[in-house]
């Protein structure tokens, strides 16, 4: 009887072998489902974490502030630094800002020539739902270099992480602009050091390559048709600033806005996508607010067919940086968003306090009605047309700004500390909740 059972196994052992060589997408069906079972895992190297809070967020501002030189607008030798724990906060936050969907998770482990690092994807559906990453990066004292990789259960062979090192080129490359102006910040990093207590990069600080890199990122950011629409708001920026007498200094915002967003209205009555209007609208407002050549948006050759506009100052209750806060803000926040466009601004002005000119509440206003205009013109079809027919009949800007005459300004980081602590304070949210109520009780955003 054994041996019989043994000659039956054997029989099928050898059918189940003649089905699969006679059916070779089997045998490929059957080592894509061991990749998977070797990639793909039940449980997460990281957890998944809630976004990061208001403690959290006040720390990552001062870690930006004492990442950025005094005169960031001069160039000379800098050097970040940050332990373990403050990378791992970084992190968190660059993550979160980012709104992957399905999230992410990473953790970051220093020690002395080497830094480990673990990253997990969450994946829809139940069974094997997680894409966990797992590696070691080390340095040449000034290159980091990918040493090892796993992903799941299966190591990256060695040969392969040669090719998964990125390697920018240092000469310019017509076609990757973006990628010649990152391999020239690259070449300026003139040393890397991975300790146990802290990475110490130094660097070349260069302020003409890093407004370049920002300049090429925005355009990489531009699809084609948002060059089209960019390209027709210019032009309804050039016949305005055309109609202004020759008499005039400024202009004030509003006569700006309203043709924008009655024309951003009439393609949309027409079957344009009115978020996508809004947001090339907003993009070239800031480019001409701001006294940048429209080339950083659509590139040098495009730019050049072009007619250009005749600049002309824009204010905000008289003044042109506000306006400048307003449109800057508000482009930045449809292009990646209302959180990191809010971190820099509160950042931007909590540096202003330790260096400049001083912490300024009237600069946070225009800041936040900046995120409130681009977040209603951009968050679903029926808010983009409705915005567009309010701003479309500005009678002035006191509609959308509230007055700023009454703030305290030029507050130095002593005298903020003094009056609010610091940016996550009970204090300081209430005085930016008190700003946002004004914002949204405004003829424009009312409802909204």
């Amino acid at each position: 009887m054994m041996m019989q059972r043994e000659r039956n196994f054997c029989r099928g052992a050898w059918r189940c072998l003649g089905v699969l060589l006679g059916r070779p997408w089997l045998i490929v069906l059957g080592g894509v489902a061991c990749l998977a079972l070797l990639c793909l895992q039940f449980t997460p190297l990281v957890e998944m974490r809630v976004p990061p809070g208001k403690a959290e967020a006040v720390r990552v501002e001062g870690l930006l502030l004492d990442s950025v030189p005094a005169s960031p607008g001069v160039a000379g030798h800098h050097e970040l630094r940050w332990n373990e724990e403050e990378l791992n906060l970084l992190t968190r936050e660059l993550l979160s800002l980012l709104r992957l969907n399905p999230p992410w998770a990473a953790r970051l482990h220093l020690r002395e020539g080497a830094l480990d690092f673990a990253v997990s994807r969450s994946l829809a559906g139940g069974g094997l739902s997680y894409l966990n990453l797992r590696g070691t990066i080390i340095s040449d004292g000034r290159r980091p270099q990918l040493h090892s990789l796993w992903v799941g259960a299966m190591p990256v062979p060695r040969f392969v992480l040669g090719w998964l090192t990125p390697q920018f080129p240092a000469e310019t490359d017509a076609g990757q602009p973006l990628r010649a102006e990152i391999g020239r910040l690259l070449a300026n990093v003139t040393s890397l050091q991975l300790g146990a207590d802290e990475i110490r990069v130094g660097m070349n600080w260069e302020p003409q390559l890093l407004g370049r890199i920002g300049a090429q990122a925005r355009q990489w950011l531009i699809s084609e048709s948002d060059r089209q629409r960019i390209v027709e708001y210019h032009a309804v920026i050039r016949q305005t600033a055309d109609r202004a007498a020759a008499s005039e200094r400024a202009i004030p915002l509003g006569r700006l806005l309203a043709p924008l967003f009655a024309e951003a209205r009439r393609k949309s009555l027409q079957g344009s996508d009115p978020i996508a209007e809004n947001q090339a609208l907003l993009q070239t407002l800031a480019a001409y607010v701001n006294g940048e050549d429209i080339a950083q948006l659509i590139g040098a050759e495009a730019a050049a067919a072009v007619a250009p506009a005749k600049f002309i100052e824009v204010r905000l209750q008289r003044r042109q940086d506000l306006a400048q806060h307003l449109s800057s803000v508000a482009a930045i926040t449809v292009a990646l968003g209302p959180e990191l466009a809010l971190l820099l601004s509160t950042a931007k002005e909590s540096y202003d306090a330790r260096h400049r000119s001083g912490f300024s509440f009237s600069d946070l206003t225009a800041n936040s009605v900046g995120v409130t205009l681009a977040r209603v013109a951009t968050r679903d079809r029926e808010s983009a047309l409705e915005i567009q027919r309010r701003m479309s009949e500005l009678d002035s800007d006191a509609d959308f700004m509230p007055r700023v005459g009454g703030n305290r300004d030029g507050l130095s980081e002593d005298d903020f500390s003094e009056l609010y602590q610091n940016t996550g304070s009970e204090a300081y949210r209430q005085k930016v909740a008190e700003i946002q109520l004004l914002i949204e009780s405004g003829p424009i955003f009312a409802g909204l």
